[in-house]
């Protein structure tokens, strides 16, 4: 493995403390970041994928603070991880946006030779670990982001890695027919334990759920829109500020977001979402909206948290529950003038 900076040696387990400010051009015997042979317009790909600019100088990464075009903290190393003799690029930075939370972020470029395009396999907040290997397999990732963990695995179906509970979820929804029976007057998550997670739900728990939100289970898996569209429970890292499964109303039970997908059925937004709350005998709706939810920092007097309804466009809907199910509460402006169209 080649890296450039402290930022980088993140990945080995090193501190980030005098993380480097800016990715600078490499030197010319190549023994750090991009390879000294390497093309301007392979260097401008692999920072895209990242979620970079390279600068007019060709000597620093750039990202975006708002609209302000800003030096960026991060870091460029090669390692081959499956040992199939070809190099992945690591572009690990830092948020470094006045408004920022200085988080570490990771992402894993590698060239795909079907499309003869550097792609993104792996994109996450935190700090990677690469697991053991074994020829040329690919390894388990696991990702620490402040106080949690979570396992990563390549899955040839994605050509990229994803969070093991995703893996399992999918293994457990194509299982998913016939729906949990909960008995009068027992709350359907009796039994779960923490912490939660898309991974940790049975096949008989995921149709339940299913069921309970108004989707029916076909030849084709399990539908909504009169057949159109694919509905499930979406990955852990899906829901913006907050996980799929999480205690909405602060009573320490949890509420499930289910969703599905259609541009067919619901044009640009995509698709629609709904959000279940166990109560005795199984699951209710407490609120829907379109696209998935964007949890907000803001409770209701009844201690429900708020959330933006996603969508396209910078005008959402801004949904509240005052204890009788979310509602809507008026309209958050992604960038001002938004909503006075």
């Amino acid at each position: 493995m080649r890296y450039r900076s402290a930022l980088f040696l993140a990945i080995l387990g090193a501190s980030v403390a005098t993380a480097c400010s800016a990715q600078t051009a490499p030197r010319a015997e190549g023994s750090t970041g991009f390879p000294a042979g390497m093309s301007v317009a392979d260097r401008k790909q692999i920072l895209g994928v990242a979620g970079f600019d390279l600068s007019a100088d060709l000597r620093n990464a750039t990202h975006y603070c708002g609209e302000k075009e800003v030096v960026a903290k991060i870091g460029i190393g090669r390692r081959d991880i499956n040992h199939d003799g070809k190099e992945e690029f690591f572009v690990v930075s830092q948020n470094n946006c006045p408004d920022g939370n200085g988080k570490l972020h990771a992402a894993i470029v590698f060239f795909d030779p079907r499309t003869k395009l550097y792609q993104s396999m792996l994109d996450v907040d935190g700090q990677p670990k690469i697991g053991p290997q074994s020829g040329t397999a690919w390894p388990q990732i696991d990702v620490t982001d402040g106080s949690k963990t979570t396992g990563f695995a390549f899955a040839a179906s994605d050509n990229r890695y994803l969070p093991l509970s995703t893996i399992q979820y999918r293994k457990n929804l194509a299982l998913a027919r016939q729906p949990d029976k909960t008995p009068p007057g027992q709350l359907p998550t009796a039994g779960w334990t923490t912490p939660w997670s898309v991974g940790n739900l049975t096949p008989g728990q995921i149709a339940q759920l299913l069921a309970a939100a108004g989707y029916k289970r076909g030849p084709a898996g399990w539908k909504g829109c009169d057949g159109a569209s694919d509905a499930g429970i979406p990955a852990d890292d899906e829901i913006g500020n907050g996980a799929p499964i999480m205690d909405l109303n602060g009573d320490g039970k949890p509420e499930v977001v289910v969703m599905d997908g259609s541009f067919e059925c619901y044009g640009n937004s995509g698709g629609r979402f709904a959000i279940l709350t166990p109560v005795p005998g199984g699951w209710q709706i407490a609120g829907e909206g379109q696209d998935r939810p964007f949890f907000l920092a803001t409770r209701s007097r009844s201690g429900w948290l708020d959330y933006e309804e996603g969508g396209p466009g910078f005008c959402h809907t801004r949904d509240r529950n005052d204890g009788k199910g979310y509602r809507d509460a008026g309209r958050i402006e992604d960038s001002p003038g938004a909503c006075s169209w």
